[in-house]
């Protein structure tokens, strides 16, 4: 009855979550007007607004803050530590250098081109998955956690450093158009950003899922996960892999967004006990939390609106140094 009553909360928090997404923008919807646009009664302005420009952001903000907080569970369970995250781990800035190089050799990110994003960013994750496999793997303990961490913070303090340099060569229009890009901007979002990024998450989830048991089993130490049967280095191998097939379609239609991977799975953690249940509450929550920071983003300052990163970069950033502080006792 707990679990019943706190996956409630959550449908209720995300149902206001929507319907103030909805309705927020530089035109505004009452409830009334929104209920009539969404039985077909609006004016046709109303309907172009609703279901050609809020729907489709709505739903790409739910997909890839959902995509980043299960990366971030994955990552947190096969390094066993609250800190990591596709951003830490440098998975993001992997993905976000190659969006880079791509939004700087097309004219436009529509029509095909949206659809072939999400393949552009995962070189950019592999590679980097690659590096954190080659320099966190001892031959003796196979992949080492705590390696992990350290190597995916250098690996993403070197890439953004590289990003830095390559603005310098930008002219005015590119350099503006790729500012907005990575400071985590769903605003130009569109029906294509949201199909480019569905499939990943109804291929990926599936398989997460059916592996829940073995995500409860890395918590342990490595000799007793071994002692049960389970190859400690095939599956965290595995779910790197599963994490950058989510974290890198995420950043390429939608920018660079930290902190979703970080903050949510630490806060299901505390709400819920098994993978099992974790896993949808986590695409739950990171989808919610993306939905709302968008929606606070068009409402914080008139006229102005917000990118979801920076609302989301606001909420993160003190529960990070919150961890780091709490890991330190």
């Amino acid at each position: 009855m707990q679990l019943r009553w706190k996956f409630t909360v959550i449908a209720i928090i995300l149902l206001l979550g929507f319907m103030y997404s909805l309705s927020t923008g530089q035109s505004s919807l009452s409830l009334e007007e929104l209920w009539q646009t969404l039985m077909g009664k609006g004016t046709p302005r109303q309907e172009l607004v609703l279901f050609q420009f809020r729907i489709p952001r709505m739903i790409l903000a739910f997909l890839v803050g959902g995509a980043l907080a299960l990366a971030g569970m994955l990552l947190q369970a096969l390094s066993r530590n609250a800190l990591a995250d596709p951003g830490i781990l440098g998975i993001n800035a992997g993905a976000g250098l190659s969006m880079m190089l791509f939004l700087l050799l097309q004219n436009s990110s529509t029509g095909l081109h949206t659809y072939v994003q999400p393949f552009y960013a995962l070189m950019g994750g592999f590679i980097v998955v690659f590096l954190l496999f080659l320099l966190s793997y001892d031959r003796i303990q196979g992949i080492v956690p705590i390696r992990l961490i350290y190597t995916g913070v250098a690996i993403a303090a070197a890439i953004s450093a590289l990003m830095i340099v390559l603005t310098y060569v930008l002219d005015p229009s590119q350099y503006q158009m790729i500012k907005v890009w990575l400071a985590g901007n769903i605003g130009n979002s569109n029906w294509n950003h949201v199909y480019a990024m569905l499939p990943w998450l109804i291929f990926i989830v599936p398989l997460i899922y059916r592996n829940h048991l073995v995500l409860d089993v890395l918590k342990l130490n490595d000799p007793i996960v071994i002692s049960v049967g389970v190859s400690v280095n095939k599956y965290r191998v595995w779910f790197l892999v599963c994490s950058v097939l989510l974290a890198a379609p995420a950043v390429a239609v939608s920018g660079s967004i930290g902190f979703v991977g970080l903050v949510v799975p630490h806060l299901v953690r505390r709400l819920f006990r098994g993978h099992k249940i974790m896993i949808p509450a986590c695409l739950l929550i990171g989808g919610g939390l993306v939905v709302i920071a968008d929606a606070l983003g068009k409402m914080v300052v008139a006229n102005t609106e917000i990118p979801a990163g920076v609302i989301v970069a606001l909420i993160g950033a003190p529960y990070f140094l919150y961890l780091l502080i709490k890991s330190d006792h």
